[in-house]
């Protein structure tokens, strides 16, 4: 339910094994893009797509990102691997902790 839509981060939960686990990627409100569009699948596919503006909203904005020839980008984003089952306001608190 989150393909396409934006937010500063988003996170999956699951059982492993037996275990439940979440995972979770948190977007820097650095990045180009921010709050950045994001993907999931249920075959596994999880993803940030920080540059997929005019896509996702239909033609209606666009993000004119040119990076020249020899340039370089920075993209921050944090990986949670986190034992159980965690709360919107756990990650809430690991984001906050991201974006200072």
């Amino acid at each position: 339910s989150v393909w396409g839509t934006r937010g500063r981060w988003t996170m999956l939960t699951g059982v492993v094994q037996g275990e439940p686990v979440t995972l979770a990627i948190l977007d820097h409100p650095q990045n180009v893009g921010f709050p950045t569009y994001w993907h999931a699948r249920g075959y596994g596919l999880f993803a940030a797509n920080p540059l997929g503006e005019k896509v996702f909203s239909n033609g209606k904005t666009e993000l004119n990102f040119t990076l020249a020839a020899g340039r370089s980008t920075t993209f921050r984003h944090r990986v949670l691997i986190l034992s159980g089952t965690a709360t919107p306001d756990q990650i809430e608190a690991h984001y906050r902790d991201f974006a200072r």
